[in-house]
This record gives structure tokens, sequence and C-alpha cells, in this order.
């Protein structure tokens, strides 16, 4: 063989192991990835909304709670209120997110009408008197281009609670992990950072015994504050993975679970349709981190699995939509799991028959946290969103399927 060609493969060789050994190195060090779609996540101002007790005659209106949106009240006619809602800053998703209390001194019928400042109608109002059982307000009136809506409402003097979804905030949030916190498959339970604003951000872990050396697979949620629905499947999901059977105990040998709940806690109880206290969707921030939600959760998977010598395989968001969808890589990626999403997503499917969801493949133009997973780890990936009118039953089912399909497939396919 010619000298030259002998070098040749040699220096293509050093090239191979140079790569090679970077990869590997770099697995554990946090990585930054240039996207096509480009996103300034420079803090911006944002306006807080007002915490007041509204009054006109008999008719109270208050917004001072966590999760609450209420800009503005005021009478229009005789039966009708009008409720002003503004997000906390623009340009902004248009899913405008309202919730507030109303009651009256007297038993009145009135009708309400929800205006919003340059954004169309998204969620279908839900009332409560006790804020855990909610209904659907049936009776909607569209305004013109769906900037407002008026529905009718007995008020008396017994607090009603009205908001766009079911009100979830951080300490609901709190409440429900620490409910979880008695179940044997529930290993850690702690903080992994603060908020613009100083609330935690909270962190478990799902498995049995140590983590050291198992595969991991992180779920996340609430990133965007409206987003309830893709919450409670979150919750049905987890539901599932702490179930005591032949499966989870099997799946908990070789894999763990590490889920961060809500990310965006000041979103949530400062009642934003989209951003975070610095006025940012933190969803557009997994390339630079330069918000301290996206910061201190992107740092704590990766030296967590550095630490563990953990391989994360798999990362899944929760969100909510208009439909029920799965936002997937396309076919140009591969990824630690080969067509995972395929059968995962047909796996789904057929437990859930006839509620089959839209699958989407992706391309990685935006620095979002499911492209994130594949450029820091190759890990899999998917965006799962719930329907905001989907039904809880079928919400549960989904994701109760989701769960253990994810868990034969792992075990079954990919050991």
């Amino acid at each position: 063989m010619p000298y030259f060609l002998i070098m040749q493969r040699f220096f293509t060789l050093l090239v191979y192991l140079f790569v090679f050994i970077s990869c590997k190195s770099n697995y554990y060090v946090r990585q930054t990835h240039e996207y096509p779609k480009a996103f300034d996540t420079k803090n911006k101002k944002i306006g807080y909304q007002k915490k007041k007790l509204y009054q006109i005659g008999d008719v109270f209106a208050d917004n001072r709670f966590a999760g609450a949106r209420l800009n503005g009240f005021k009478q229009i006619n005789d039966t009708l209120y009008e409720v002003y809602i503004k997000p906390e800053n623009m340009p902004i998703n248009p899913s405008p997110w309202y919730a507030f209390k109303i009651w009256a001194k007297r038993d009145k019928d009135i009708y309400i009408k929800l205006k919003y400042q340059k954004a169309k109608h998204r969620y279908t109002p839900k009332i409560s008197k006790d804020r855990r059982h909610w209904q659907k307000i049936e009776a909607l009136y569209y305004g013109v281009d769906s900037l407002s809506l008026n529905f009718p409402v007995h008020l008396s003097k017994q607090v009603q609670w009205i908001a766009g979804q079911e009100i979830i905030n951080s300490n609901d949030v709190k409440k429900w992990i620490d409910s979880l916190a008695v179940n044997p498959f529930i290993k850690e339970h702690i903080s992994i950072g603060k908020s613009v604003l100083g609330r935690s951000i909270p962190y478990f872990r799902i498995g049995e015994g140590s983590s050291k050396n198992k595969k991991v697979i992180v779920l996340l949620s609430r990133q965007h504050p409206p987003e309830v629905t893709g919450f409670k499947a979150l919750q049905f999901f987890i539901d599932e993975l702490l179930n005591k059977n032949d499966l989870t105990k099997k799946f908990y040998q070789s894999y763990d679970i590490w889920v961060f709940p809500i990310l965006n806690p000041d979103g949530v109880d400062m009642g934003h349709w989209r951003h975070n206290a610095n006025g940012i969707d933190l969803n557009r921030d997994w390339a630079y981190f330069r918000q301290p939600e996206i910061d201190a959760v992107t740092n704590f998977i990766v030296n967590k699995a550095k630490e563990g010598k953990n391989k994360v395989v798999l990362g899944i968001d929760f969100h909510s939509t208009f439909k029920d969808v799965y936002y997937v890589f396309d076919d140009s990626f591969h990824t630690a799991l080969p067509d995972f999403n395929k059968y995962w997503t047909t796996s789904i499917d057929r437990l859930v028959y006839p509620h089959k969801t839209r699958k989407s493949p992706y391309v990685a133009t935006q620095p979002i946290s499911k492209n994130w997973f594949y450029f820091q780890f190759q890990a899999e990936a998917m965006t799962y969103e719930i329907g905001d009118a989907t039904p809880v039953n079928i919400i549960r089912k989904k994701s109760k399927a989701s769960a253990i399909s994810m868990m034969n497939l792992l075990l079954n396919t990919y050991e």
C-alpha cells in the first residue's frame, strides 16, 4: 500500500478517535446548539396585573390568589359585566388565560363578557364552587373574530371560581408531590433550584434502589402556565408508573424516572398566558439557558447523569394544544432508541382505540426541550400534547396506556 494512503488512513482514524472521545466526554458537559430559528431569551419587561377585590354594586370579582388572571372588571348594562384579560407582555402565543372569583350579596343572574387584548378566545370557561370540582359553561356567545366571549352565570353569596382550565397552582403541585412521597418507588423529593422570583423548582425520582448506571427517562411539565391538560396527563402517567406490579418492579431494575412537574412556577402563580417572570417563553431557552428555570433543570440533569454514570435515553415534555398530538422526530434523527416513537405511538393508539392521536414529525429548528435531549444525549424525545378540551377519562386512559407501552417497549425491545 502506498505510503500516502497509509498516512491518510492513519489520520482518518485519528479524526474518528477524536470525535468519539469528544462526544463521549461532552455527554456529561452541558452543550449549546445553534438552531435555524433563533429566539431572543434575554429578559423582557412584563406588565403586572393589579391584585385587588373589584366591587360594582352588589357584585364582587377577585384576583387575589395564585393562578388568577383578571386585569379589569366593569359593568356594561344591568346584566352584563366585562372581564378584561391582557397578557404579561407581547408578542405572545394567543392563549388568553383567565381565572377569577366572583359572587354577589344576593342571588343574581348576569352575563360575563370576556374581552381579550389582541387575542382570540381559546379556553372554554369552567366554573367551580370549591376549586376541586369543575363544570364547563355550555351557553357561549362569541364576539366578532372571537375577540370576546359572553356567557351566563348565576351569582349568590357563595364564592365561585371561573377559569379557562382547572386551577392548579404551584402550591397544589407541591401538595400533590407530598402525597406521592409515601409511595416506595419515590426515592428523592427535592428542589433543584429557584425561579426568577424565588419559587422552588421541584424534582422527584421514581425508581428502586440506587440510580447508579441506570438508563433514565426525564418527564417535564408546565413550561407554559395554562396548559393544565398536559399536566393532568403527566399525573395519570405517573400514577401508572407508581403501581407496584411485576412490570414496574422489573422496569426499575434497569431504569430511573426523573420528574420536573412544574418548570414555570412563577408564570403559573402569576396567571401568565405563556411566559415566566422575565417575560420569556421557557420552551425557547434550551440553547443558551439564560433563564434560571432552564439553567437549573439542564444543569441538574447533566450533573446527575454524570454522577450516576446514567444514560439519558428518553425525554417527554407534557403540553396542551388544541388537539391531541405527538410531536416526534422525523426519520433523519438517529437516537438512542431507534424507531421508538413509531413503536410507542402505534402501541398507544392500539390500547386507546378508537381515540387515535395525530403524530407530527418534527425537524429540529427551534431551541425547545425535545431538541435539547437529542443534541445533549442523542436521546429519543417527544412533545406530548393533550387537547384543551380532551375529556379527563380519555386523558387518563391515554396516559395509562402510554406508561404501560413505554415500559414494555423499553424492557422487551431495547434491552
